[in-house]
């Protein structure tokens, strides 16, 4: 076993669950089912402290999301500037990685003292969130510490790419072995993991190891194959794309059948609650609702993104204005809408073109509507759309290309145009594809559908390692969020894991 390094003993010593504690680094004795589940659900509560309104500016170097702390504009005579907030990068990394990591531990200490024979459910649900804990690690920071005990030693040593991905893969493997092996076992059905959610996960995983930086192309065929066996068998794990994409963003279908893995809340419950995104109601201007948020889409991005139902609900499109006209019976007055393009009016787009998903558009129309930016909207970190994609990517990779990927593809096409996911229409891809025209086809698609979302675009363009296009993503005039070099490993893509750590263990030391 690898001993764990770094920020362990610091966050031993501070959990505020008080399952660790000072000068005591041993474990807890485990010793009834309610103490389990308690440190199962503090693990759930660590990602949600993970995902909260800090979370997408680690991601912004993406193009479709952008803070836009610092711009300045002239156009139509007027001009306009911007530039009093900054991005703390090196807060909001360091909350991630003490965060996940906290879960870690706690994962940890469950798959030291549980037994396979008598709990393997609950030992399989450990190891699947410390697998989906440590690649979100590795897809952050790169190489992260590989810890799977309770002690400490400062001196372990720095894994490879590989090897962190292949830890990933054999906890992953683990719990798809362990858990129960439908949707009506699971301990909590609808919204704990089971092996349908195990064998999506890790296609996930098997495609984010056949890119950069691993670069293993064999793991296609895996990727393919278990994101396949979900499809094949989505009746059984009752997984469907929900017919009317804005449903995702409803209070009301927290729980949905599109939902592989997610993070819940209660509509009623005061404490934690879904903040990922800093979307408020602002103010009403007659009929009309206004909305303010810290995440914009970039300026190419919007504009290329097909005009279609899911465009108007991932994003905000324009405003509604009040306009007059002078008739015979006197003035009558009417809300317009007035679409915004960011070449026209780039101001305009900076202030009020933000994302739409993650907040319930309906419940701001009532008199009691909340004012603030929290909601009980279930926080996708995976779903059903996005392992249909994942599918006909890996699939066509492998140089295997059929009608079941266009398929997979254009049921997704088919609902963002707010059809018949299963009717064949006009928006589906043209069936005489090349396989380099079908991938391109379906990397935009996934970029469309998961944008803004915890393991949307950003991951992707890692995978692929686009970074050398990212400047053809985006037009001339479009103000792309940077990120100081001193912050990020020779792989650009990558945070450094905080200077804490560093500091205490010279593996780590970046600055050889």
């Amino acid at each position: 076993m690898q001993k764990n390094t770094l920020i362990l003993l610091i966050l031993i010593c501070f959990s505020c669950e008080g399952l660790f504690h000072e000068n005591d680094t041993q474990y807890i004795v485990i010793d009834n089912r309610q103490e389990k589940i308690d440190i199962l659900n503090g693990i759930y509560s660590r990602l949600v402290q993970v995902h909260d309104n800090n979370y997408f500016s680690v991601l912004a170097r993406s193009d479709d999301i952008n803070i836009y702390f610092s711009y300045s504009f002239y156009y139509n005579g007027r001009g306009c500037s911007g530039g009093e907030g900054y991005i703390n990068i090196l807060q909001v990394t360091r909350d991630i990685y003490r965060y996940l990591y906290l879960a870690i531990v706690s994962a940890n200490s469950m798959i030291l003292q549980l037994s396979e024979a008598e709990e393997p459910e609950i030992l399989g649900e450990a190891y699947f969130l410390r697998a989906y804990c440590y690649f979100k690690l590795a897809r952050l920071f790169g190489t992260p510490p590989l810890i799977d005990d309770i002690d400490v030693d400062y001196l372990v040593e720095k894994p490879g790419y590989r090897e962190v991905y292949e830890f990933i893969e054999d906890d992953m493997l683990k719990a798809l072995e362990l858990l129960p092996d439908s949707y009506s076992d699971a301990r909590i059905p609808g919204e704990t993991p089971f092996r349908g959610t195990a064998k999506a996960m890790l296609a996930e995983i098997y495609l984010a190891m056949a890119g950069f930086p691993v670069n293993d192309e064999t793991k296609y065929t895996e990727a393919a194959r278990l994101a396949g066996e979900v499809i094949g068998q989505a009746e059984q794990y009752n997984y469907a794309l929900l017919d009317d994409l804005a449903n995702l963003w409803k209070t009301e279908y927290r729980h949905n059948t599109e939902t592989i893995f997610g993070l819940y809340f209660d509509e009623s419950d005061a404490g934690p609650q879904n903040s990922i995104s800093s979307l408020r109601i602002t103010s009403f201007f007659g009929n009309e609702l206004n909305i303010q948020g810290g995440y914009h889409p970039e300026f190419k991005f919007f504009n290329t993104c097909p005009d279609n139902y899911r465009k108007y609900n991932s994003f905000i499109t324009g405003r509604y204005v009040s306009t007059a006209y002078d008739t015979l019976n006197g003035y009558v007055s009417r809300l317009e809408f007035l679409p915004i393009d960011p070449l026209v009016d780039p101001c305009d787009f900076i202030n009020y073109v933000v994302s739409l998903k993650w907040i319930d558009q309906s419940a701001y129309y009532r008199e009691d509507a909340p004012w603030d930016d929290r909601s009980a909207i279930t926080l996708y970190i995976l779903r059903y759309a996005q392992t249909l994609l994942t599918y006909a990517e890996a699939k066509a990779r492998t140089g295997e290309l059929d009608n079941s990927c266009y398929e997979a593809v254009n049921m997704i096409r088919r609902r963002a145009n707010r059809l018949d996911v299963h009717t064949p229409s006009e928006f589906d891809l043209p069936s005489d594809l090349t396989t380099e025209q079908f991938l391109d086809s379906v990397v935009w698609e996934r970029a469309w559908e998961l944008c803004t979302e915890p393991e949307g675009r950003w991951f992707d363009i890692i995978r692929l390692d686009l970074k050398d296009e990212l400047a053809g993503y985006r037009y001339s005039r479009d103000i792309p969020v940077t990120i100081n070099p001193d912050y990020l490993n020779e792989d650009w893509y990558f945070y450094l894991i905080p200077q804490r750590d560093r500091w205490l263990n010279p593996n780590f030391d970046e600055s050889e």
